[in-house]
């Protein structure tokens, strides 16, 4: 079985996709080696970046194309105060991020080994910089035809989901974290690509091929993990599917799964079927980690297009 899911039509929505779930300021410092304790090294390279999950994966679809719009939370410090600019440098409409006045928002230091291109990631985020189900909008949810979520607000996360399948949205979930409602959320979804091991810690089930199995069973369509440089495997329609990654010269794999993740969505709008969207998830995420920085080298429609011909030839 390969055949495509079906969001609803263009016409009429204003938006193709909307993403909701976490932004971030992010500082990366490339390092020839990690330290060792107490110990001082020289950076190769800095850059100060936009990043998160869901806010990443928005900067990415609106790079191939498509008409996003991000829904989630900053403070109204300094960094908050960039998240929305540094939206709108993709094309992405930031019409549902909400500020809460006087915190903090969410910051990553995170050290790139150059050798390796592999992240270690230091993060802070207020507590009072969180998003409520009041904060989600049901009329912007309402005008995509994709929500994709990140479920790290769980509450929120799932208000927006009803209110998705109530429209007729196809909803795509991000799975990291394991929540206390994280399995009703994952019911609601019709694409759940988890991280390596989200399906185990869902589940309970040690096994990775069961506990994939049993994560197909609370309701998505399509069911799978990203597995870093080994690329990805999915279930969908009862068969499985494994797509190798794909070879390049790595710099920093910052992001790498969120814009995974991207890629799937942009698939499934482009009415791919299981088979061929995996590929292109893993063909997005090897372009990104080809830079450094989660969303320096996000590809256009025709450099994806380009690698998969180059790649798959």
């Amino acid at each position: 079985m390969d055949e495509p899911l079906a969001p609803p039509p263009a016409r009429g929505r204003r938006f193709d996709v909307v993403c909701l779930g976490l932004n971030a300021f992010d500082h990366l410092c490339q390092i020839e080696r990690f330290p060792l304790r107490g110990g001082k090294i020289r950076m190769r390279r800095m850059i100060i970046s936009g990043g998160g999950q869901a806010a990443t994966a928005a900067c990415c679809l609106s790079r191939l194309g498509w008409r996003t719009a991000y829904g989630g939370v900053c403070g109204d410090d300094e960094p908050g105060q960039k998240a929305g600019p540094w939206l709108q440098e993709f094309g992405v409409d930031p019409a549902g991020l909400v500020i809460k006045p006087g915190t903090a928002s969410q910051q990553a230091y995170i050290l790139v080994e150059e050798k390796t291109a592999e992240r270690t990631i230091v993060w802070h985020r207020d507590e009072g910089c969180r998003l409520e189900p009041d904060d989600v909008d049901p009329e912007l949810i309402s005008s995509g035809r994709v929500l994709h979520l990140d479920g790290h607000f769980v509450e929120p996360s799932l208000k927006a989901a009803r209110i998705a399948r109530a429209r007729g949205l196809l909803v795509s979930l991000d799975g990291e974290r394991v929540y206390e409602n994280t399995r009703e959320l994952v019911s609601l979804c019709h694409v759940v690509l988890g991280s390596r091991r989200f399906p185990q810690r869902l589940t309970g089930i040690d096994d990775p091929r069961e506990s994939l199995e049993a994560l197909a069973a609370l309701g998505p369509s399509w069911a799978g993990r990203t597995l870093g440089e080994d690329g990805a495997e999915m279930l969908a329609g009862g068969e499985y599917i494994r797509q190798p990654g794909f070879k390049v010269a790595a710099v920093d794999t910052t992001g790498a799964g969120d814009v995974a993740h991207a890629g799937l969505v942009h698939a499934i709008l482009m009415g791919e079927g299981p088979r061929q969207a995996l590929a292109t998830a893993c063909a997005v995420a090897a372009i990104s980690v080809t830079d450094l920085g989660g969303r320096s080298a996000l590809p256009d429609r025709n450099t994806l297009e380009r690698f998969l011909a180059e790649h798959q030839s």
